[in-house]
């Protein structure tokens, strides 16, 4: 009895890890693992297999960034094959995605889920395109891809979201105070900024740049559009 009670439980919990719905989670520019803790840990909580995925933002391109982030798709996607993966990146972070899902070594798994984009520069950042012209600024962002976020008017060459990603939320923020920037903004990017140029959802909290990612509105905003 005791090994069937035993089995039983085994196959439940097999049950419900194949019921967990995976989410990537990338932070952007000059950021870290801890600064996506937060929300990747709420998914946690909610049952979800969270990836945090780390990577050095300013030591390569973001075309660079987007190979290494399409090896630990496919790590992940080896693991559970044919499992829909979903997405929650900030700012770079979102170019990075977009960069992988375009590669041609990107995974199916990874092309039929769902994103949701915080404050990506999607067009470009006026106010990065400012700082350009101050000379620490650009010896700080150094000549990868910080030196992209502050010369490039859009984003367009790394492709779009793929037409299989069919649910894509981007969340901007208006909470911002920027007299560079014309329109709403977070401080850093312009709500306007931050659309995509393909079909997708399109929401704005009041909220900043960075505050974005411990905005509580934001978590449950993510978690019911991917959930």
């Amino acid at each position: 009895m005791k090994y069937f009670l035993l089995a039983l439980i085994v196959s439940f919990s097999l049950l419900a890890q194949e019921d967990q719905q995976q989410l990537v989670c990338i932070h952007g520019f000059l950021g870290a693992t801890w600064n996506m803790h937060l929300l990747s840990k709420n998914f946690t909580k909610k049952g979800w297999d969270v990836t945090n995925w780390g990577y050095s933002s300013r030591e390569k391109t973001i075309k660079s960034h987007s190979k290494d982030l399409v090896l630990e798709l496919c790590k992940l996607a080896k693991k559970q094959p044919g499992k829909a993966m979903d997405f929650l990146a900030h700012s770079m972070g979102c170019l990075v995605l977009r960069a992988a899902l375009n590669h041609p070594d990107c995974p199916h798994e990874a092309k039929i889920g769902k994103a949701v984009l915080l404050a990506p520069p999607n067009k470009g950042s006026a106010y990065a395109q400012f700082l350009n012209g101050f000379s620490l600024i650009r010896s700080f962002a150094k000549e990868m891809s910080g030196k992209e976020l502050l010369t490039e008017g859009d984003f367009e060459h790394l492709g779009q979201m793929p037409s299989s990603m069919e649910n894509v939320l981007v969340i901007a923020g208006n909470g911002g105070y920027n007299p560079v920037i014309v329109g709403e903004n977070d401080g850093t990017v312009a709500v306007s900024e931050t659309c995509l140029s393909t079909p997708h959802q399109h929401i704005v909290l009041n909220t900043g740049h960075k505050t974005i990612l411990f905005n509580k509105d934001t978590f449950i905003n993510a978690y019911y559009f991917l959930k």
